[in-house]
């Protein structure tokens, strides 16, 4: 019996550690610091963002936010991350932690490349870490996630170079 136990907790820990990640790149004609002040301006995301809704929070380093997220083919779901990084004009990112942390995490990036003549590389990213994170990978709102980085790359791109 004890050992059985001690198998199962020694699987789940070593469960803990397992992660996929989404990623993708745009290049925006933008300076870092343009595209930095429209990642962290959440007031505005309702002008850009169709599937990412700003509901509250403090828009600050370890502060929390609260989001809804409405990606095509699933339910709209609330959520509520902490910032967990915020290097001013390079990274910011959250992490949403669902009931216990490593049973399953969510940590979004962005991070920027200054590139030079005004132009940006935007690594739009989300690492999923945690038990049950080999599971979720295979399911169907993962599938479509990827293409959802994409719409909101375009969506940012789109909306910083009208700025001009």
């Amino acid at each position: 019996m004890w050992i059985a136990l001690l198998i199962i907790i020694f699987v789940l820990f070593a469960l803990s550690f397992t992660k996929f990640e989404i990623r993708k790149e745009i290049v925006i004609n933008q300076s870092p610091e343009n595209v930095w002040n429209v990642i962290v301006d959440f007031q505005n995301y309702k002008h850009w963002n169709t599937q990412l809704t700003y509901l509250g929070g403090d828009i600050k380093s370890n502060g929390y936010l609260h989001l809804k997220l409405s990606v095509s083919g699933t339910d709209p779901y609330e959520f509520k991350p902490k910032i967990s990084y915020w290097e001013e004009n390079k990274k910011f990112a959250w992490i949403a932690v669902t009931g216990l942390p490593r049973i399953f995490d969510g940590e979004h990036f962005f991070e920027l490349k200054d590139l030079g003549n005004n132009t940006t590389l935007l690594i739009n990213r989300e690492e999923y870490r945690g038990i049950l994170s080999m599971i979720i990978k295979n399911l169907p709102m993962m599938k479509n996630a990827p293409a959802g980085f994409e719409i909101m790359n375009l969506e940012m791109k789109n909306y910083i170079e009208s700025q001009k």
